[in-house]
């Protein structure tokens, strides 16, 4: 309710290794789909002795290390739904976040960066997306803090999730399209329609089920121009990739995105 303040989540429950979970979440911030958000907190101060409790009432699990290099190489085989950084410089932070996604698996992970409330100014990472990204001053301990990462754990289960198909991955968040060394900037539209291509790689989708599921529209002449002006400039911007070939119109029918034409 506004004006009433909540107590700061027992983020002091500090453990180096190992889930620890935080109870007192408020129902709203809790994950629509699992009961339990799960962050990946990572500060190299965390003391080795300290542990964790156990839950109570609503939850979140928040595993706090103080050894980047081992955790981050685990994060293609855990799932989380925010990483927290604390107490690591802005150079540290891009890099650990570089190494983060490149193990991660098709998740697209928010990531809030905490800088120290001494530091002075506010340094903006390289690989901070102010999108689904949070930065701010502050200690895992603090109920600000807490306050953020709750909210964060619960936009991690997100709207904005990889779509990746053979050796693609489209970002839907940043608009673009990977493959190998190269990155494909798209508009909105073209990342809408790439990703209902690469939903179903190799198979044909008519042009009426994307213009429904990307405009909410009947397939009439008008859009079916549109579509096929949208479809062209995605080609235009893959022409120079081993992508180049790989966007396919079947007469009749609809658009196919092939896979097995990268090279």
């Amino acid at each position: 309710m506004a004006g009433t303040a909540r107590p700061a989540l027992p983020l002091n429950q500090e453990v180096v290794v190992g889930a620890v979970v935080v109870p007192g979440l408020p129902p709203e911030v809790h994950h629509p789909e699992f009961a339990v958000p799960t962050v990946l907190a990572i500060d190299p101060t965390t003391p080795r002795s300290l542990a964790g409790q156990s839950p109570l009432g609503e939850q979140l699990i928040v595993e706090r290390v103080n050894d980047p290099a081992a955790t981050v190489a685990r994060a293609g085989t855990h799932a989380y739904d925010l990483l927290v950084l604390a107490n690591l410089s802005v150079d540290e932070q891009q890099a650990l976040v570089t190494e983060f996604h490149t193990h991660r698996s098709w998740r697209l992970v928010p990531v809030l960066y905490l800088a120290h409330p001494a530091t002075a100014g506010l340094a903006i990472p390289g690989s901070f997306r102010p999108e689904i990204d949070g930065l701010m001053r502050g200690t895992l301990d603090s109920q600000p803090v807490q306050k953020r990462i709750a909210e964060l754990a619960r936009e991690g289960i997100a709207s904005a999730e990889m779509v990746v198909a053979g050796p693609y991955e489209l970002d839907p968040v940043r608009g673009t399209l990977r493959l190998v060394d190269h990155e494909v900037s798209l508009t909105d539209r073209e990342a809408e329609i790439l990703a209902i291509l690469l939903a179903h790689p190799n198979r044909t989708v008519s042009a009426a089920e994307i213009i429904e599921r990307g405009w909410g529209a009947d397939a009439d002449a008008r859009y079916l121009q549109i579509l096929r002006r949208h479809v062209s400039n995605i080609r235009r911007k893959l022409e120079r990739t081993a992508a180049a070939r790989s966007v396919r119109t079947v007469r009749g029918s609809g658009y196919r995105f092939d896979v097995r034409l990268a090279s």
